[in-house]
C-alpha cells in the first residue's frame, strides 16, 4: 500500500518536502556520528560545543518527525482536500508541534556554531570572540518570544488544533516577528559563515586545500539564503489555502536547520579527512620549511611535516599554534639585541616570526 492510499492527505508539496528532509537528516547524522567518533577517539576538542550540537540535533530530530507526520496528514496539500478527507484536526495538531520545536532547533544551532568558533579562535582575536558571544545570546534572547507567541495565538490554547475554532486565533502577530526574527537568523548565519574563513586566511596550509576548507565552511551562507527563503515564506500562514503555502515554510525551514548541523560538523571530523590532503601539506610544508631554514638557519628542528589532526586536546584539526609560518606573532620570550636596522632575537632557533622594527 502506497502512502497516498495510506494516508489520503498525502500529497501536493508534501512527498518532496518528504524526500529532501529525510536526505538531509541521514547526512547531518552521519557527521554527528563522525564527531562524538572523533571526540572520543582523536581529540578532546570542543566537547561544549558537541554538546550543544547534539542539543541541537534532537531538536532538529523532532522538528523532522513531527514534520513528517504533518506532512502525511496534508502539509504541502491543498486545505480543500485536507477537509475533504477529514484530516485537518491532525494537520493543525502536528504542523504547530513542528514550528514548536522548530522554534528551538533554529537558535541552538546558532549557539552550537558560535559556541565552536569560539573554541576554535581561542584567544585569537578578542573581537571575533566577542562577536560570537554577542551572535549566541541575541538568537536566545529574540527566539524566546518567538517559542511562546506558539502558544498565544488563540484562546484558548487548544483552539490552535480545533479545525471549527479557527475564528478564535489571530496569527497576525506571530507572522510579524517571524519577518524580524527570521532577518536576525539570516544575518547570524551569513556572519557565522564569514567568521570561519577569516580564521582559515593567516594559516600557511596549501592553497588549493585553504580554498576547499573555506568553501564547505562557508557553506553557511546556504543557511542563510534557507532563512531568507522560509521567512518569506511565513506570509502563507495568514492566506485561505495555507496548508499547500505552509509546504514551502516547511522545506526551507527543514534545509536551514539541517545544513546549520552539516556546515557545523566538517571542521571537527577533519581529522579523518586529513590522509586525503596529506600530499598537499607535505609538499607545502617542505617548500615553507626551506625558506626558513634559508632565513633564519638550520637550528630549527623540524619534525616532518604538520599534521591536520588535533594537537593534544587544544586543536580543532587545523595547524598547530606554534608552526613557525601561522601569521599570528608572538612576543619573544628572549632578551633583543640592537642592530643598526632591525631588533632581531639572539637566539636563531625560534619557532616562529618576529616582526622586524626600524629603530632610531
Amino acid at each position: 500500500m502506497s502512502l497516498e492510499e495510506k494516508f489520503p492527505a498525502y500529497g501536493g508539496r508534501g512527498p518532496s518536502d518528504f524526500r529532501l528532509g529525510i536526505a538531509l537528516g541521514v547526512i547531518a547524522t552521519t557527521f554527528m556520528v563522525l564527531r562524538i567518533y572523533v571526540r572520543l577517539r582523536v581529540n578532546k576538542f570542543g566537547t561544549t560545543a558537541l554538546l550543544l550540537s547534539l542539543l541541537a540535533w534532537f531538536f532538529t530530530m523532532l522538528t523532522q518527525v513531527f514534520g513528517l507526520l504533518a506532512v502525511l496528514h496534508g502539509l504541502g496539500n491543498h486545505i480543500t482536500i485536507i477537509m475533504k478527507v477529514g484530516q485537518l484536526h491532525n494537520f493543525l495538531l502536528f504542523t504547530w508541534i513542528t514550528v514548536f520545536f522548530f522554534n528551538l532547533a533554529i537558535p541552538t544551532g546558532k549557539v552550537a556554531v558560535a559556541a565552536f568558533l569560539i573554541e576554535m579562535n581561542g584567544q585569537g582575536n578578542p573581537k571575533i570572540r566577542k562577536s560570537l558571544v554577542a551572535v549566541a545570546v541575541l538568537n536566545i534572547v529574540l527566539n524566546i518570544p518567538q517559542i511562546l507567541l506558539v502558544w498565544f495565538q488563540c484562546s484558548p490554547v487548544d483552539a490552535l488544533w480545533d479545525p471549527l475554532r479557527q475564528s478564535d486565533c489571530d496569527h497576525r502577530k506571530s507572522v510579524y516577528y517571524t519577518y524580524f526574527v527570521g532577518g536576525v537568523a539570516a544575518i547570524s548565519d551569513f556572519y557565522l559563515a564569514i567568521v570561519p574563513i577569516q580564521m582559515l586566511l593567516p594559516l600557511r596550509i596549501d592553497r588549493k586545500l585553504k580554498w576547499g576548507l573555506g568553501f564547505l565552511m562557508g557553506c553557511g551562507v546556504f543557511a542563510g539564503v534557507a532563512a531568507i527563503v522560509r521567512t518569506w515564506a511565513a506570509k502563507f500562514i495568514l492566506t485561505e489555502d495555507s496548508s499547500y503555502g505552509v509546504g514551502s515554510l516547511f522545506l526551507w525551514g527543514e534545509v536551514e536547520e539541517w545544513i546549520v548541523l552539516i556546515t557545523m560538523s566538517i571542521p571537527p571530523v577533519w581529522p579523518l579527512f586529513r590522509p586525503f590532503t596529506s600530499k598537499f601539506i607535505k609538499s607545502n610544508h617542505t617548500r615553507s620549511q626551506q625558506r626558513y631554514n634559508y632565513q633564519y638557519g638550520n637550528n630549527y628542528n623540524s619534525k616532518g611535516p604538520y599534521s591536520t589532526t588535533a594537537v593534544g586536546d587544544q586543536s580543532p584539526g587545523f595547524p598547530p599554534a606554534n608552526f613557525p609560518l601561522l601569521s599570528s606573532l608572538r612576543p619573544s620570550p628572549y632578551p633583543l639585541q640592537k642592530t643598526r636596522r632591525l631588533l632581531l632575537p639572539q637566539k636563531p632557533d625560534l619557532v616562529y616570526r618576529m616582526s622586524a622594527r626600524l629603530v632610531t
